[in-house]
């Protein structure tokens, strides 16, 4: 899936006074929202879905997030819920217009996944979130889904007549998932990729100490957002780290990102950035379990722990 943002510079090289300069790509994340923080969800809305579609969808996507399933799911989803019930938490069904089960049994559809009885209590199939996990939980269990049209991916595990309905929700649910996929933060401060926290701070890890904390969503090519306002002050490559790019902030503070691909780097050196431009995308380079964020943070030149720091700036790493 491709990642959301302003392309407010890109890849020009330029020629003034006998000197190259490469203007790097930089991303804006303006146009898109923290999942989290549904005050600033789009009044307006996003393709004519608003108000609790959208919350209901943020709950869609925050149940792949926790089950690290990446984009593919979460718009495979979001389409399930508005070709089941236009993204609305319904107390009631198909039944209601006499449709039966094959076995000529009444429907129990309800939520927004329109679950039957068998999928569980009415508790759980009313809450938007539990109701996601359920489907989630159906849905990789379907040998090769992430191959499949989506539509055909989900018509496995609702198994309703036709195999195509979801297909035409494809691209509304793709513009509500970016739409809803931009960094949390205060402002001046922002969460620097997707997911939750994967590795802390201070965990041994052989004959070294990790000196960062791991951001991830189980996705790769995830956008890198700069934490705060800077330049920045290095990028490079090395066998731990992979791609790496450092800033440079106020008061003595540097931030690091790693385990990137050089040449998804989105700035170079002596390139000023804001919080929330992208400046690379997430990778698996270097010593690496699998594709996420290390980042890093040093005050004063001295490593700290990046959990503690932003939570002292106000916008806690998700956990």
């Amino acid at each position: 899936m491709k990642s959301f943002g302003l392309a407010v510079l890109g890849g020009i090289l330029a020629v003034a006074l006998g000197v190259t300069f490469l203007l790097a790509s930089v991303q804006r994340s303006d146009a898109s929202t923290c999942l989290a923080d549904p005050s600033n969800y789009p009044a307006e809305g996003v393709n004519g879905y608003k108000g609790d579609q959208l919350a209901n969808a943020a709950a869609i996507i925050g149940a792949a997030q926790q089950l690290s399933l990446g984009e593919d799911a979460q718009i495979i989803g979001v389409m399930t819920a508005m070709g089941e019930s236009s993204l609305k938490n319904i107390t009631y069904g198909d039944d209601i217009n006499g449709v039966v089960n094959p076995d000529g049994t009444p429907t129990s559809s309800i939520g927004l996944f329109q679950q039957q009885d068998w999928w569980g209590s009415v508790e759980d199939r009313m809450d938007p979130t539990k109701s996601a996990t359920l489907f989630f939980g159906r849905l990789v269990a379907v040998d090769g889904w992430q191959d499949m049209e989506p539509s055909h991916a989900i018509w496995r595990v609702q198994i309703n007549s036709d195999k195509n309905h979801y297909a035409k929700y494809e691209t509304d649910a793709t513009a509500i998932v970016e739409a809803l996929s931009g960094p949390c933060g205060s402002g001046d401060w922002i969460v620097p990729a997707r997911g939750t926290v994967s590795g802390v701070f201070g965990d041994g890890r052989g004959d070294h100490a990790h000196m960062g904390t791991d951001l991830a969503d189980g996705t790769c090519d995830g956008p890198i957002w700069a934490a705060s306002a800077g330049v920045v002050d290095n990028t490079g490559e090395n066998k731990g780290g992979g791609g790496y790019i450092w800033i440079k902030h106020a008061d003595g503070v540097m931030t690091g990102y790693f385990h990137m691909k050089p040449i998804n780097f989105m700035v170079v050196e002596g390139q000023a950035v804001q919080a929330g431009d992208q400046i690379g995308k997430v990778g698996n380079e270097g010593n690496s379990y699998g594709c996420h964020l290390h980042y890093e943070v040093k005050v004063n030149g001295e490593y700290v722990n990046p959990q503690t720091f932003m939570e002292g700036v106000g916008v806690p790493l998700p956990r």
